[in-house]
């Protein structure tokens, strides 16, 4: 399905329009965590597998299994995405939103920020390196195998895409900005997957502002209409990742495909 008919219009939600209005008050916060609480624990687990943190499937209820680091991880992350909801998250996405900036439901939308938060509070805590984003495309270029490259670039697109996505958009001309503006995730796609292979030998020269300069290259190329048709097909996640599906003992499965669904929203995007 093209990128462009999966947008849709999106109703915000009252309860969302109430705390941009008025601000948050303990009645709504309250109101807030028993609509929103299971689904953004979903979404921190599922990230958390995403980057191989968790060996098997856990249960959000079932969290305190989880070691030391790990559960101070899922703790820091919930908590700081509070904070970022009580420091005007939910009013900048209602402006998203009525700004046609923002296309998203209110819970995919806070994949992207979690992501983000998951990522910063596991480099806190040595859980994986700190790699910057020269690094990171020296590794895809360094891959020998077609197993290895793949795993690289879907790490490369785990840590990378949402800032690419928004640097594209910037660097594209205003010709170019309804096309990749409505189709940013295939041409997102093309970039890690197509572009950026294919310029490894160019990459050496690039010096530290290796993905700026990728990007504003690709911007500048014919390659964006062939890019807004582009399939992708490596899935963002951690290299090494086990992706596969295994049930919590104990745990109702359909619950659980539906809420691990519900918060990867069937693609990770």
């Amino acid at each position: 399905m093209r990128n462009d008919e999966r947008r849709q219009d999106v109703t915000i939600p009252a309860l969302l329009r109430q705390i941009a209005k008025s601000g948050w008050s303990e009645d709504l916060a309250r109101r807030f965590e028993a609509h929103y609480d299971r689904d953004m624990r979903w979404i921190v687990i599922n990230n958390m597998e995403k980057l191989g943190l968790v060996q098997s499937r856990v249960h959000p209820e079932r969290v305190s299994l989880l070691t030391d680091r790990r559960l101070e991880l899922f703790e820091n992350t919930i908590s700081d995405l509070w904070v970022d909801l009580s420091d005007g998250l939910v009013d900048r996405y209602v402006k998203g939103v009525e700004g046609d900036r923002i296309h998203q439901p209110f819970v995919p939308y806070l994949r992207g920020v979690v992501r983000h938060i998951v990522l910063e509070n596991a480099r806190s805590l040595g859980l994986i390196g700190r790699e910057s984003p020269a690094e990171l495309i020296a590794a895809v270029c360094e891959a020998r195998r077609d197993r290895t490259l793949h795993g690289r670039i879907a790490w490369l697109k785990f840590c990378l895409a949402t800032k690419a996505r928004q640097d594209l958009l910037q660097c594209c001309g205003r010709d170019a900005f309804a096309l990749v503006y409505k189709n940013v995730h295939r041409v997102a796609d093309y970039f890690f997957e197509q572009f950026v292979p294919q310029h490894c030998a160019e990459v050496k020269t690039m010096g530290t502002r290796v993905l700026d300069e990728l990007v504003r290259r690709f911007a500048e190329s014919p390659l964006l209409p062939e890019a807004a048709q582009y399939v992708g097909h490596v899935t963002p996640f951690a290299a090494g990742a086990d992706v596969t599906m295994r049930v919590p003992y104990g745990v109702n499965e359909d619950e659980y495909l539906s809420g691990l669904d519900r918060a990867a929203e069937g693609t990770w995007r």
